[in-house]
């Protein structure tokens, strides 16, 4: 069994949930009173609707389509792992987790750079925990992509 191979698929999983809350939870960007994420808008107790501008229609998009990919690269690297004879599948599994990664890091550098200037704006406004759990699942698909194409 190719433990390395298993981590990463692991890894994968993780980067995958990662993804799923950035894209669910409303905390792109905060201030102490409100939030913005994706979908939903929150003030206080109240929350709301998003009007969505091109920054967040770039980031559901992209950000979908590498929730697909990641779901992808971790089942095929997973059944990598368990099957020693299925290396090509580990291969396969490790190139959508790059593609993964390169989709997530569209979303999040567009959106980056459409709202850099909202943000920059007042010194309250800050990026929220969402749009780090986004980095982070990017980084974590960098990470457990090419691991997963070169390990035995």
């Amino acid at each position: 069994m190719g433990s390395l191979r298993l981590g990463s698929g692991v890894v994968l999983c993780l980067a995958l949930v990662f993804t799923v809350l950035a894209l669910a939870t409303p905390a792109w960007i905060a201030d102490p009173i409100s939030s913005v994420g994706l979908f939903k808008a929150q003030s206080g107790g109240v929350s709301g609707g998003v009007i969505k501008r091109d920054a967040e229609k770039v980031a559901i998009a992209f950000v979908v389509l590498a929730m697909i990919s990641l779901l992808t690269a971790s089942i095929l690297v997973i059944i990598a792992a368990k099957v020693e004879e299925k290396d090509k599948l580990g291969k396969i599994g490790g190139a959508s987790a790059v593609v993964a990664a390169l989709f997530l890091l569209v979303a999040m550098a567009t959106y980056t750079g459409l709202t850099k200037d909202l943000v920059d704006a007042a010194p309250t406004i800050k990026w929220g925990y969402s749009y780090a759990l986004g980095w982070v699942a990017f980084c974590l698909a960098v990470i457990a992509g090419p691991l997963a194409i070169f390990a035995k």
